[in-house]
């Protein structure tokens, strides 16, 4: 599975993309909305891991943005967030949510889900 995780802490993103890649996949990692939307142009990815709080663009806006005009309008997008407080709505867009800190098994059961 291709899998995308878009997180502006590069420590963070670029642990997600090793625990993708120890669990099998192929991950690729952005830092920001612009640089998310640069990749999903040139690839179609299985999943999609969006943080909400990007420094240029609200995850939920990415997510929409992906929906509507994207290769990837069909891929799994996952919100990932510290807030445990979000309510439905504010996960419309997604097809599921992480609450950070991930760990490997939770991680593990969400993208089998996808």
């Amino acid at each position: 599975m291709l899998v995308l995780f878009v997180e502006d802490d590069s420590r963070l993103a670029n642990a997600f993309g090793a625990l993708a890649d120890d669990l099998g996949h192929r991950a690729d990692v952005a830092y920001d909305g612009a640089t998310a939307l640069k990749l999903t142009a040139a690839r179609v990815y299985d999943a999609i891991f969006l943080d909400l709080g990007l420094p240029d663009i609200d995850g939920r806006q990415l997510c929409q943005q992906l929906r509507d005009a994207s290769r990837n309008a069909h891929a799994c997008v996952v919100a990932v967030t510290g807030r445990s407080d979000l309510s439905e709505a504010d996960l419309a867009p997604f097809d599921g949510y992480l609450l950070k800190p991930v760990n490997r098994e939770a991680l593990k059961a969400v993208i089998s889900s996808c």
